[in-house]
């Protein structure tokens, strides 16, 4: 390992925090959608009742304030504020060598916060800066030459970078369960916390869904499983990880009445855990246990997007099953009414934005289909993959408008959605062994190639064989 030397001007610029880890490339969710979940995540802190520190949680808040990526408004005084309260965190936290990582990403995050508040022209005053640099001294090369202490505080602080790794989408799931696994093994059993175990199984649950094929059992689920149970053994209280562990084994047919006994224990009534036993129980088709689950929501005072989607998405699935048309046209008004309550709480929730959209498809409503389709292909242009998935919703809902025709305005809306898929590649190497983002892109090159071969445009087919050939379509 590295030494550093205070000697040297810049040696906290080496020192492990944030704003080294390369957050920032490959990033294939949006920043106000990060931002929200992790605000969402801190309102209900007293409800959840945590066991473990919030410190990973609140300095990488604090970084998103400061931080380069794409839509940032740079708000240092909001970010002093996570950054903190990290500390105070940091504080309560009975191991030393814990407790010395946390603070040294803290010093080392906001020594980095006051260097772009400098470059941006705005005040720093020399004793923050030479008080920061004593703190980070005093942390991080307390124990330099005490190799075991200092190889458990590097384990500590990756575990902070794994917590904001495992937010950042699937080009990051890999080194976000690298860093988990690396720091388990160097801490030892007895200092693991239930919530890595449980972020691990996630983590595997994730890579493994982009990487599934139509079976239902795909072959990391063992793994995940294990992972979750052991956050249990840990943690028994851990209610997140018991309904992760039914989420698992309710996607092996022959676990699911296992998976139905584990989530009848799960008996905490929070947001986060009302929204997980909800998708267990829409997932095994059991609708009105779903809304029974979501009812006891109205008790409490913080309610998220993802809540109300939920709701939404049951409704969806009752209207697309009615038969009766009163049932159905009454289903369908409460999936708007919970869809635009989720767009209250978050206007820029993508998941709940799409299906809204899609809703006005269903319901005729073309003309406000297409609009929020654009709004919502405007507002992330610059989140590539959810581009990517607006602009294959786009051309679908067209395809169903123009009565299934190919035409140059339904070719253009495909030929978009293959630009971004190239874009992705050629940005970020793949597209991360997404089956639904795969699936986008090859059921547009087909309908492009159809359309092109059926008109004789011979150079557009060439043109599309030229772009998708070296990004591997």
């Amino acid at each position: 390992m590295a030494t550093y030397e205070a000697s040297s001007d810049d040696w906290w610029e080496s020192v492990p925090c944030h704003f080294i880890w390369n957050l920032e490339e490959k990033v294939t969710v949006h920043f106000r959608s990060v931002k929200t979940n992790l605000d969402s995540q801190l309102e209900t802190r007293k409800d959840v009742n945590w066991s473990d520190s919030a410190c990973d949680l609140l300095l990488f808040r604090g970084y998103l304030e400061v931080s380069d990526f794409v839509g940032v408004q740079r708000n240092f005084s909001e970010a002093e504020q996570f950054f903190g309260e990290a500390d105070r965190e940091a504080m309560k936290t009975t191991d030393e060598l814990e407790r010395n990582a946390y603070v040294t990403v803290a010093a080392a995050d906001r020594l980095w916060a006051l260097k772009k508040k400098k470059t941006g022209q705005d005040e720093v005053t020399p004793d923050e800066r030479v008080s920061l640099l004593k703190v980070l001294e005093d942390s991080w090369k307390k124990y330099q030459d005490d190799s075991e202490s200092r190889d458990k505080i590097n384990a500590y602080i990756d575990t902070v970078a794994a917590f904001a790794l495992s937010r950042l989408g699937v080009f990051k799931y890999k080194e976000a369960e690298g860093r988990y696994r690396h720091a388990m093994r160097v801490l030892g059993e007895s200092a693991v916390k239930s919530s890595w175990y449980q972020s691990v199984g996630m983590l595997i649950g994730r890579q493994s869904k982009h990487t599934a094929g139509p079976s239902p059992e795909y072959s990391e689920i063992e793994n995940e499983i294990w992972f979750y149970k052991k956050a249990l053994e840990i943690d028994p209280n851990n209610q997140s990880a018991r309904c992760d562990l039914a989420l698992a084994l309710g996607r092996i047919p022959d676990r699911v009445q296992e998976a139905k006994e584990i989530i009848q224990q799960v008996d905490q009534k929070y947001c986060e855990i009302l929204v997980k036993k909800s998708r267990f129980f829409r997932g095994q088709k059991e609708y009105e246990a779903c809304l029974h689950v979501l009812k006891d929501g109205d008790k409490l005072a913080s309610l998220t997007a993802k809540f109300y989607h939920q709701f939404a998405l049951v409704y969806k699935d009752l209207t697309q099953n009615e038969k009766n048309f009163e049932k159905k046209r009454e289903y369908s008004q409460k999936e708007a009414h919970y869809l635009d309550k989720g767009l209250e709480i978050d206007p820029m929730n993508i998941g709940v934005l799409l299906d809204r959209a899609f809703l006005y498809s269903r319901r005729g409503q073309s003309h406000d289909a297409k609009d929020l389709y654009f709004h919502i292909m405007r507002e992330f242009e610059s989140s590539l993959p959810d581009l990517l998935t607006a602009q294959y919703r786009y051309a679908q809902f067209m395809v169903h408008w123009n009565r299934r025709r190919m035409n140059v305005t339904l070719a253009r809306a495909f030929e978009d959605v293959i630009e971004t898929a190239c874009s992705i590649v050629f940005t970020m190497g793949s597209l991360g062994n997404d089956t639904a983002t795969n699936k986008f892109v090859l059921d547009s090159k087909k309908r492009l190639e159809e359309y092109y071969q059926a008109n004789g445009e011979r150079q557009k087919l060439q043109d599309l064989w030229n772009r998708t050939s070296p990004a591997g379509f």
